[in-house]
């Protein structure tokens, strides 16, 4: 069992440490491509390859800690 719970951690944070780079990475791609014009000059003041490079990182996370955590239990 407390095993089992190890390699649950481990890869989870494989999961986190990998759907952050990926996604952020890819978002980062996405959005300078299709929303380089974009600009938000309100509260956050970003550009809009950036919005999309976090929202990119926070959606490879969302994917990444379950997709790590299954392949290290199995």
């Amino acid at each position: 069992m407390k095993k089992k719970l190890l390699y649950a951690l481990a890869g989870g944070f494989l999961g986190l440490l990998a759907g952050l780079i990926i996604g952020g990475f890819t978002g980062l791609v996405l959005g300078g491509t299709y929303l380089g014009w974009l600009s938000v000059p309100a509260f956050p003041a970003l550009q809009g390859y950036e919005l999309a490079a976090y929202i990119g990182a926070a959606a490879g996370v969302l994917v990444g800690i379950p997709w790590g955590v299954k392949l290290a239990l199995k």
